[in-house]
């Protein structure tokens, strides 16, 4: 039994089941015509054409049986095909008086549905020359006699005419309907990310829920301990991932108070890059920061997450140089007319290119959790209304573009 890989609902699928159709049609019309017409016409020609016809569909079956879909090119040939084995059928059953020219059209509203509009415009050229091709054969003196060719024309013109709205009109919903598929698909994609990235915002605010008792019973461990052993180098050093602990339990609390309050707060760009140059040089005193600052001006969204999540991005470009044995991290900010821009420019290995496809959208699988943090920064920038880009250099390293939004208009300003 051979299998089929294409589905009826398929465009070559759909096309293959109406052409065995009209093949039956045509052999049920034939039977009808001999039968009450006597054989007006060449019978044993519009048999043979008939049963080429067949032959060729059980051909085109057998090549695409393991095709889920066929490329244009094919699906144009199979459509010019149509327009051949009718308009042979056509010139011997009545030329252009036929009853049935009008089935011409149907090729080309098939094609104007289903393969790109330079492949469609072939398609209607075709069916267009194959109905002058049966105007033309037409006998003249016979259409003299039966005083018909005004007809004819008449109908050649409205032939052409219903070829070109027909091509013109469907092609034109079917563009309208795949941008709506693509913009409802897109928007899915964002629903099934925002829900993610929801679902790792309650996971963090339950942790920090948890962990916020126990953290301040260590704080005051360590207050009691200071006090009992105030020279003890360990107790000493335990005030600082204390000091971290309870600096992230703050900032928590502030976005918490910032998503309740309905205001929205600025930053001038050149205090927010004061800040960043401040919390890089605490965050990671062992690397070498070259800031460039170009035509600072204008405010930006003071968001709580801002600066943490470029942090995210900037501790990826360390990590990335530390396991490249560098130290040298660029990060340039520059202002335009609409927009902020912050670029990230590290001096590590680059990032496998199958991994950078899904970095920001997805989670990655990574030994370092390089792409969870990515995730939730790329989540925090487009709530700002802002984008980012990462891409590897050519030169080396991995660039992180951040484009944020100017804003103007706002009351409280940092």
């Amino acid at each position: 039994m051979m299998n089929i890989a294409f589905s009826p609902s398929s465009a070559l699928g759909q096309l293959l089941l109406l052409r065995s159709v009209a093949i039956v049609i045509q052999i049920l019309m034939l039977l009808f015509a001999a039968l009450v017409f006597g054989k007006q016409f060449d019978f044993v020609a519009v048999v043979g054409v008939v049963a080429a016809e067949s032959v060729f569909q059980l051909l085109s079956i057998y090549a695409y049986r393991h095709t889920k879909e066929a490329e244009p090119i094919g699906m144009t040939m199979q459509l010019l095909a149509d327009i051949l084995f009718l308009t042979i059928l056509l010139d011997l059953t009545g030329g252009a008086t036929n009853a049935f020219v009008s089935l011409l059209v149907l090729p080309t509203v098939i094609a104007a549905v289903t393969i790109p509009t330079l492949n469609m415009l072939v398609v209607s050229a075709s069916a267009i020359g194959a109905y002058v091709y049966l105007y033309i054969k037409m006998s003249h003196e016979h259409v003299h006699h039966m005083d018909m060719s005004t007809h004819l024309l008449g109908m050649l013109v409205n032939f052409t005419f219903t070829i070109i709205v027909v091509a013109t009109v469907v092609s034109l919903l079917v563009k309208q309907n795949r941008k709506k598929e693509r913009a409802i698909a897109s928007l899915r994609e964002q629903q099934l990310q925002q829900e993610q990235i929801i679902a790792l915002g309650s996971a963090a605010a339950q942790a920090t829920h948890q962990l916020a008792t126990p953290i301040a019973h260590l704080a005051l461990l360590h207050e009691e301990l200071d006090e009992l052993y105030p020279n003890e180098p360990c107790v000493a050093d335990m005030s600082e991932p204390l000091f971290r602990c309870k600096e992230q339990l703050d900032v928590f609390r502030e976005f918490t108070e910032y998503l309740k309050s309905a205001s929205k707060i600025t930053i001038t760009i050149e205090r927010f890059a004061e800040q960043l140059s401040e919390l890089v040089s605490l965050q990671f005193p062992n690397q070498h920061f070259h800031f460039e600052l170009e035509n600072l001006e204008g405010e930006l969204t003071d968001d709580p997450m801002l600066a943490p999540s470029i942090l995210n991005l900037i501790s990826n470009g360390v990590r990335a140089n530390e396991q490249a044995g560098q130290v040298d991290i660029k990060i340039k900010l520059n202002s335009t007319d609409s927009e902020h821009r912050i670029t990230i420019l590290d001096s590590g290995l680059g990032i496998d290119e199958e991994k950078l496809k899904q970095l920001g959208q997805h989670v990655v699988n990574s030994e370092s959790g390089l792409g969870m943090a990515v995730l939730l920064s790329h989540a925090t920038i487009e709530r700002l209304g802002g984008q980012l880009a990462i891409e590897n250099c050519i030169s080396g390293g991995t660039k992180c573009t951040i484009k944020l939004p100017k804003v103007r208009d706002e009351i409280i300003t940092r």
